[in-house]
């Protein structure tokens, strides 16, 4: 009998580079991570999902909506394998810079404006719609390539 190293063990698939995976590919990879004994899947979402009230967000590149995000995490469950979402929170939100509707939520490059009332809402927004969809409490908030945070205009 193999004894089992890790509580958890999984996998990680980028579902934000123009690359977003269908449900049933998503599915498919649940089966194969599960076969191999894994408990696992982190979605690394970016903007690639709905958020209420922010019709831009994750516009025009592939979003899942809630309801496949609730379908994919049922099936998870079915195969013992737990959905963790992986999301930005403060930086690395690119693909937002390209709607005007978000001008006013950034300080420079991708970075979210700090003391921003509309920013928190949307990061409000953005953990509603994990909490909704998942039944983790767990949630990867990335903080990627933050290093100029309050570096633009909260600075000025």
């Amino acid at each position: 009998m193999e004894k089992v190293m890790f509580e958890k063990f999984g996998t990680m698939i980028d579902c934000s580079r123009n690359g977003v995976m269908k449900v049933e590919t998503v599915k498919k990879w649940i089966d194969i991570t599960s076969d191999m004994g894994y408990n696992l899947v982190m979605l690394y979402l970016e903007d690639t999902y709905e958020v209420d009230n922010h019709p831009y967000f994750g516009q025009n590149r592939g979003r899942y909506t809630k309801a496949e995000l609730k379908e994919i995490d049922r099936y998870a469950e079915s195969k013992n394998v737990e959905i963790i979402p992986c999301i930005q929170t403060l930086a690395h939100l690119n693909a937002l810079t390209d709607w005007r509707y978000y001008n006013e939520y950034f300080d420079c490059n991708d970075i979210l404006l700090v003391g921003e009332p509309k920013v928190y809402e949307l990061i409000d927004g953005m953990f509603k719609t994990m909490s909704e969809c998942f039944r983790t409490k767990h949630i990867n908030i990335g903080m990627d390539e933050a290093h100029i945070v309050t570096r633009g205009k909260y600075y000025d």
